[in-house]
């Protein structure tokens, strides 16, 4: 993360060994480049982002309702149910479509009064490993129903207190209940320091987040393996002669209540659900995270919304199976988005006649599977699993300790087994599609479809970008001029633009439109004053969600926080809008175009370059991909490869930057040399700086630019042994371009 969080303190520049082309002190004043700063625009510039969101996901809500309101008949149910069942393994990337032996077996047993708690290890893919718990009853006749019990997010996984709670209170009531590690959590951890015996990512919002935007680049999503383990789980409980294979239930709170709702809609074993402190709706969601609710990949699934798939048809895929709802009026997951779901689905099952199988419950507390919830759910299956009416109260429960209910000798797969993780699926994956575009760039027609595809995965909106701006105001910095414009990208979306050019310089003039990093702080108005004093015209822009239009709420969000790689906001806008099909760096590309456009169209300036540093540099860089009219972009700071990410073990890239399904069409090396472009300081996957060596090999490998020698000498790559020399690279070279 240091490698972002460096942008977020003053550059310092040197004067003397500059030779003379920057000045040591700029006479722009910070004052002089606020726009909307300290302006009554000032707020509306700052919710600018999250409101276009929101707005966003009531069109496409509106959208997904009209849907559901069409359903007319049992063959339209079928339908839509089989259309969106479809619609969510895509988006998903499917899933793995291997039943190899599970190769199951009990490693411990531990007898407890009226109990047995089996250690199990399962194989849901061929060495992957699975760490469950089999809770099954020493009274009563056999064979019982069955419960499945995937957990939420808890460190300990199926030995956290609260779900042995629920696994103790069911087997008591005489169900066998298989309960399991997710990855990332419990005994499989995927992130572990073999050297220090310790897990290097905390938490597993960060062990998912690490695997699961990673998969994203592949165009698969994390959610696929959690829903294969679950369902390999509902393949062994079916095998065992305890279990009655035609009464299986499953449940889960939180994470378990995403898993819970993933696995029952799409397999029909499933009798009965009971689905806890989850379910809400995706705008609920993306307004929720200004109250710092968590994301994570296996839930936050692109392209969700976009194609018509909210909670409602996620449930309304189980239909008419029962369902119950257990719900926190204090939950993260936004309990008004809870009402409004319970509410489309009570008409679907009234129009399926089982206006009984959808219940929702609910209890005045913070986000957990409390004793109230889980009595609810102890009696949604006594009614839907064993046909009966049973309100008894949860008995005396004893937990164990997380030791007592190992399966591992270690304590960890990793260590005890060893094995595959999601990683190496990832990176297998990844290989696949980096060898398919090796292949495809071979062929004559690669680089002509490049910028259609590059378009294409962006998002960008099928009109030319109008350039449509408003100015605002002026200032003077001695001899400079420094307008002020606001230029409208999209409805709702206005970008604030500085331009500023020296007094006396007739004629039209080249421009750079220079694309500021995120707080803006690393950017020295030095720079500006010296292009401008040297004929050019610059335009310093804010895309959304950067500069004056960054959204803040908290103080802990300020600085580094915000732009956290993938717990801060900005990453939380990111999965907000891949929900909507429309990814954050898509938008910010948008903005660059519009604001180039509006640029071009004065009558003083001659031609456009780009410019911009960190996540900025990457969106000048796909800007000059898509838009042949720009003379080209200086850049730097950034990653130079998709596919280097999807192969790392580890990777410290921001999620914003990362495009869902991007390895399908084009890898960053694609991009260079397309048009003039300077490389500073190119980024590994883990943004640390590369020699200037690694980082020519790295950019001219594999792309399109070592396809293409004449494209390829317009590339230049440079690594600056200071910070302080970076403005002096970027200047050299846009004054000569």
């Amino acid at each position: 993360m240091r490698g972002f969080i460096r942008w977020t303190f003053c550059l310092l520049f040197l004067s003397a060994s500059f030779g003379g082309l920057l000045s040591a002190q700029s006479s722009i004043s910070e004052e002089s480049l606020r726009v909307v700063l300290g302006t009554p625009r000032e707020k509306d510039a700052q919710q600018m982002l999250p409101r276009f969101l929101l707005q966003l996901a009531g069109d496409a809500t509106e959208r997904r309702r009209a849907r559901l309101e069409a359903i007319r008949s049992e063959a339209d149910f079928r339908e839509w149910q089989e259309t969106n069942r479809n619609k969510f393994l895509a988006l998903i990337g499917g899933l793995p479509a291997e039943h190899a032996p599970l190769n199951a077996r009990v490693v411990g047993e531990v007898a407890r009064e009226g109990y047995v708690i089996r250690k199990i290890i399962f194989e849901s893919l061929p060495e992957y490993y699975v760490t469950a718990n089999l809770y099954v009853p020493t009274a009563g006749q056999g064979p019982f129903a069955a419960v499945l019990a995937p957990c939420g997010h808890s460190a300990n996984g199926k030995a956290y207190d609260v779900y042995q709670h629920l696994f103790i209170g069911l087997v008591k009531r005489g169900y066998v209940v298989l309960t399991y590690d997710p990855m990332g959590q419990g005994e499989r951890f995927q992130y572990w320091d073999f050297i220090h015996h310790q897990k290097f990512l905390e938490g597993p919002d960060n062990q998912h987040a690490m695997a699961g935007l990673q998969g994203m680049l592949l165009g698969q999503n994390l959610a696929r393996y959690f829903i294969w383990d679950g369902i390999r789980g509902l393949d062994y409980l079916s095998s065992l002669p305890e279990v009655d294979a035609q009464r299986l239930g499953v449940t889960g709170n939180s994470g378990g209540g995403t898993l819970t709702t993933y696995i029952s809609m799409l397999d029909p074993r499933v009798k009965a659900a009971a689905i806890v402190t989850y379910l809400t709706s995706i705008p609920q969601k993306i307004q929720a995270r200004a109250l710092d609710a968590e994301a994570d990949p296996e839930q936050d699934i692109p392209g969700l919304l976009a194609e018509g798939l909210d909670h409602t048809e996620f449930v309304g895929m189980i239909a008419p199976r029962p369902v119950m709802i257990g719900a926190a009026t204090r939950d993260f997951f936004p309990i008004e988005g809870t009402h409004e779901t319970f509410a489309e689905l009570q008409g679907l099952y009234r129009k399926l006649g089982a206006a009984e199988k959808i219940a929702l419950v609910e209890f005045d507390h913070r986000h957990m599977y409390s004793r109230p919830l889980r009595e609810a759910a102890y009696a949604w299956f006594d009614r839907w699993l064993k046909g009966i009416e049973n309100h008894a109260p949860e008995p005396p429960i004893v937990t164990e300790k997380d030791e007592t209910l190992q399966c591992t000798a270690t304590g960890q797969v990793m260590t005890s087994l060893g094995g595959k993780r999601v990683y190496d699926f990832n990176r297998a994956e990844a290989e696949r599609r980096l060898d398919n575009l090796d292949q495809r760039r071979s062929g004559a027609d690669f680089r002509a479809g490049l910028a259609g595809r590059i378009r294409g995965r962006l998002a960008l909106p099928g009109d030319a970008p109008s350039g449509k701006a408003e100015k605002l105001g002026e200032a003077e910095a001695g001899d400079l001029l420094i307008e002020k414009w606001r230029v409208e990208s999209e409805p709702g979306i206005e970008l604030p633009v500085r331009v500023i050019k020296a007094r006396g310089r007739p004629g039209r003039l080249p421009a750079v439109v220079y694309l500021r990093d995120r707080l803006g702080e690393a950017d020295s108005a030095a720079l500006f004053e010296s292009l401008a004093r040297q004929g050019k015209l610059v335009a310093v822009a804010d895309v959304r969600g950067f500069g004056e239009t960054w959204a803040p709420r908290t103080v802990r969000e300020v600085g580094a926080d915000y732009f956290q790689p993938r717990d801060g906001r900005d990453a939380d806008f990111a999965y907000a809008a891949n929900f909507l099909g429309r990814p954050l760096l898509g938008m910010r590309v948008w903005d660059a175009l519009n604001v180039v456009q509006y640029v071009r169209s004065r009558p003083d300036v001659d031609h456009v370059a780009l410019a911009g540093r960190g996540i900025a540099g990457l969106v000048a860089l796909l800007a000059c991909a898509v838009d042949s009219k720009l003379t080209g972009a200086a850049v730097e700071g950034i990653p130079v490869s998709y596919g280097a990410i999807a192969q790392a073990n580890v990777y410290d890239q921001p999620a914003s930057i990362l495009l869902p399904g991007v390895l399908f069409d084009f890898d960053l090396p694609d991009l260079f040399g397309v048009h003039l472009l300077l490389v500073v300081n190119p980024q590994d996957p883990l943004g640390r700086k590369m020699y200037e060596t690694q980082g020519r090999d790295a950019v001219f490998k594999g792309g399109a630019s070592s396809q293409d020698p004449p494209a390829g000498r317009n590339l230049e790559v440079r690594v600056a042994p200071y910070e302080t020399d970076v403005p002096k690279m970027l200047e050299r070279w846009l004054l000569a371009h």
